[in-house]
């Protein structure tokens, strides 16, 4: 176990891949800065880019363009080339910080015209907990843990047009307005089994509740989207979540999990006719490829959380299991399958593997392993 693990974690192996597990406590306190310290140590929440540092290093990914060297290593190299006095060491760090600046601007004038957004390559709701218990400061704590397990998460920048013709995943919300209603569930209500929510018809309209009997609208489509559609879309993502969650969770095959996510867009005929109209992939299309392929090249391993409730003792388990470079391999050649259309050639992939560091046969970083690529 090395130095930087928490207390009482542990350490299991599944098929030749490491698991780690960690459990705290919810009851009294749990929301100290302690208790978060060590979360984000088991989550190597400090070694995680946030998402300004993963634009930048898309952006230099795709335009060759590196950043300029922080402050003190300006300072460090002009003191190497000649004495300085300090007003003068003073006037090298102000050019250094207006570099900086100015590159930070480049980066974000770069993506102004990328209609793209980060998405989970595991959905975040399989990987956070929603605390349903009374204790408020365990409330607190989980929602912290949440937001760090968020943080460390598989995520990249997806395009954002799909999600203009998709039916699904956001459409339905509560009515914001209407927030104060609640309205008994009438005996003909419709209740469908994979959702949260039931559809009652009367005569031609059709309303549409929460099981709190808060009404529901539809927004971000179209007006004649059938309520059929809008159904058919979300027990599609209901499962496409289970199927996920099962696979982490239950047999521990985070490849599958991380490929399943991928296949559903190869299968996607819609996805497939915007990637492949016969014009060259655009801006925001390379934007997401290299920023998916940069977050399963620089991530090491996927955690989420459990949540335990035995003896009245509740408590949270941490699950992180590692990503091997079998992994990340399977991984690129799921994306380079959507992308494609097809399934790739070896020289594709391996293509793709030496230019993200992930070729088993070379110095990459994240394995020594011989086996094939293809």
């Amino acid at each position: 176990m090395s130095a930087a693990m928490p207390h009482l974690t542990e350490i299991n192996y599944h098929a030749g891949r490491e698991i780690a597990t960690c459990e705290i406590s919810l009851a009294g306190n749990p929301d100290t800065n302690e208790q978060l310290k060590r979360v984000e140590r088991f989550c190597g929440y400090y070694d995680a880019l946030n998402q300004e540092e993963k634009k930048r290093a898309i952006y230099q990914h795709l335009t060759g363009h590196l950043p300029p060297v922080s402050v003190n290593e300006a300072k460090a190299l002009a003191l190497k080339a000649r004495a300085l006095t300090g007003r003068e060491l003073g006037e090298v760090a102000r050019q250094q910080i207006r570099e900086i600046t100015a590159y930070h601007a480049a980066v974000n004038a770069w993506f102004a015209d990328c209609d793209n957004n980060w998405e989970h390559i595991i959905p975040q709701e399989t990987l956070v907990l929603h605390y349903s218990g009374q204790n408020k400061m365990a409330a607190q704590f989980v929602a912290k843990v949440n937001g760090v397990v968020a943080h460390t998460a598989l995520t990249y920048f997806e395009n954002q047009r799909r999600h203009k013709r998709h039916t699904g995943t956001r459409w339905l919300i509560i009515d914001k307005k209407k927030h104060s209603q609640s309205l008994p569930i009438a005996a003909d209500a419709v209740f469908h089994d994979a959702l949260s929510f039931y559809y009652h018809e009367q005569g031609e309209d059709v309303r549409i509740y929460n099981f709190k009997g808060q009404p529901l609208r539809k927004v971000n489509c179209s007006p004649e989207t059938s309520l059929a559609a809008i159904f058919d879309h979300e027990v599609a993502r209901k499962n496409y979540e289970n199927t996920q969650a099962s696979l982490l969770k239950e047999q521990g095959d985070v490849a599958s999990a991380i490929q399943l996510n991928q296949r559903c867009y190869a299968a996607d005929p819609l996805w497939q006719q915007e990637r492949h109209n016969g014009n060259v992939p655009d801006k925001s299309d390379a934007v997401a490829d290299v920023s998916y392929y940069l977050a399963i090249a620089s991530s090491d391993n996927v955690t989420y959380i459990s949540s335990v409730d035995a003896e009245d003792q509740e408590r949270i388990t941490l699950t992180k299991i590692t990503l091997t470079i079998e992994d990340k391999i399977a991984a690129v050649e799921a994306r380079l399958t959507a992308t494609l259309g097809r399934e790739p050639q070896h020289e594709e992939m391996r293509e793709v593997l030496v230019r993200f560091g992930l070729d088993p046969r070379g110095s990459g970083r994240p394995g020594k392993t011989e086996s094939s690529p293809g």
